[in-house]
């Protein structure tokens, strides 16, 4: 269905042609803002699945290569290649930087990443404390974020010491603590009188904007984030939750449509099969329908399985951890987990190595799971119940109302999943 689209502006216009004047390739798309919903990309004409969309050279994307070697040798080995990249954006001179101006003035602003990612909003509604934070570290406020992103819960208590795992999607705003304080620490050791809104605004622009790149002489770095690139025009895409088709060589970045689209339709890339906790805390939205949605019990399991022993059984069997809960149901590490509850140690070990049912009750794992969901349920109706009192009390303020109003929103997607898998159990 076609959707009424407004004129991108002046700046966005120019952008534009200086983009297609660096060699740039728009292939039946152009930027456009879709009201409510801000800038995106719109279909000029038919296209097929399949399709180039967008092509661009190699040589006008923004990599760590394309840094002035003396700048880069400033830093130390290690340094993390986006620190780098935002502390050039922070301190390279006006002649340098000129040539990206238009581009620039397309980014979004730093209101923009205030009013959106959760790790810049006021500590009431969950926000971090940065150097220029409206609360001192420490103050206490109760939990609207959901616990994915936040790692906190209002309901439950948890114990830190079981998150010694790896996790792609939990505990989101503590990484992202982590990644941006360790860049801030490692650019103002070597560039100290660096300012902090401006570096931190340049690092959410590669956080939010960039796209994997590995130069075609280089193999692909441990981290992944130290494999990122800024594409002009490129980066105007907004995310769907479909199958990317993005390929690069040493003389273009070829992005291809994912679906057939009908001139007026906004054009979509994925930035990867990620739950919307996930894209809320990194990119700052979330998608309505979102089949990669997910919630995960893994705080709520741990309270529940307190035993030293059995915990070591579930690590010692590679299942210690990640409980993902979707609109289908649960998991299967999920429902090892609940089996470990009842069942002697020797009977579960044989079931999750060797498939026996010996000592399995489909029941009594359905009912310690459906408990451990109604424990998210209630967890979510209390931040649903905290976020509707400060807004009918007006605490949040006018200027945060819109940002109160998202994390309702997100609540009720959350009860919604674990509410349908609770249902999925019985069936």
């Amino acid at each position: 269905m076609k959707k009424t689209t407004w004129w991108p502006g002046e700046d966005h216009e120019a952008f534009t042609e200086w983009s297609l004047a660096q060699g740039v390739v728009a292939n039946g798309v152009t930027p456009a803002r879709f009201p409510g919903r801000g800038l995106g990309m719109i279909a000029t004409r038919k296209i097929k699945k399949g399709e180039p969309v967008v092509q661009v050279p190699t040589n006008v994307i923004l990599t760590v290569e394309s840094l002035p070697g003396s700048f880069r040798e400033q830093f130390p080995e290690g340094t993390p290649v986006q620190a780098m990249m935002a502390a050039y954006l922070t301190h390279g001179s006006e002649e340098e930087l000129s040539k990206y101006d238009l581009w620039r003035r397309a980014w979004p602003t730093r209101q923009d990443f205030e009013d959106s990612l959760p790790m810049l909003w006021p500590t009431a509604l969950g926000g971090l404390t940065w150097p220029d934070s409206d609360a001192p570290a420490g103050t206490s406020q109760p939990n609207v974020l959901p616990p994915c992103i936040s790692g906190r819960w209002n309901t439950i208590r948890t114990d830190s010491s079981t998150r010694n795992y790896e996790t792609e999607h939990q505990n989101l705003l503590a990484g992202q603590e982590q990644r941006l304080g360790k860049a801030w620490a490692d650019v103002t050791a070597v560039l100290p009188e660096t300012d902090w809104r401006s570096f931190s605004y340049h690092w959410l622009i590669l956080n939010t904007r960039s796209f994997y790149w590995v130069a075609p002489d280089q193999e692909p770095p441990e981290d992944r984030n130290d494999a990122m690139a800024l594409l002009p025009f490129a980066d105007y895409f907004n995310h769907s939750d479909v199958e990317c088709d993005v390929k690069f060589d040493a003389d273009e970045y070829v992005l291809r449509a994912t679906e057939d689209y009908e001139e007026g339709d906004e054009v979509y890339m994925s930035y990867g099969s990620h739950p919307n906790d996930f894209l809320l805390a990194e990119y700052g939205f979330f998608l309505e329908k979102n089949d990669s949605d997910c919630v995960y019990l893994d705080d709520i399991i741990f309270r529940d399985i307190t035993s030293s022993d059995k915990r070591e059984e579930l690590s010692l069997n590679q299942y210690y951890g990640n409980y993902q809960v979707t609109y289908q149901g649960v998991c299967y590490r999920t429902e090892v987990a609940a089996c470990l509850k009842y069942m002697k140690e020797e009977d579960w070990r044989s079931h999750v190595l060797e498939g026996s049912t010996e000592g399995v009750d489909e029941r009594l794992s359905g009912d310690i799971i459906k408990g451990w969901l109604q424990t998210y349920c209630t967890e979510a109706d209390a931040a649903m119940g905290a976020l509707r009192a400060a807004l009918e009390s007006d605490t949040v303020g006018q200027a945060h109302r819109q940002k109160a109003e998202t994390l309702l929103r997100r609540w009720a997607q959350i009860k919604e999943i674990c509410e349908g898998a609770s249902r999925a159990i019985d069936l």
